[in-house]
């Protein structure tokens, strides 16, 4: 499945594929850490910090 984020350089919309992952109750998806973007090559992370 697709998912669609804004680089944090430029805004462009940029797209990543993420795996489905087995879930016993709901859908789920792996992404990548990071992604490059399309536009300018700036890396985006994806990890959360909280």
């Amino acid at each position: 499945m697709e998912f669609e984020y804004e680089c944090w350089r430029c805004w462009a919309t940029c797209f990543v594929w993420g795996k489905r992952v087995a879930s016993f109750w709901r859908e789920k998806f792996r992404l990548p850490p990071d992604f490059e973007c399309w536009n300018c090559g700036a890396i985006n992370d994806l990890t959360d910090d909280d």
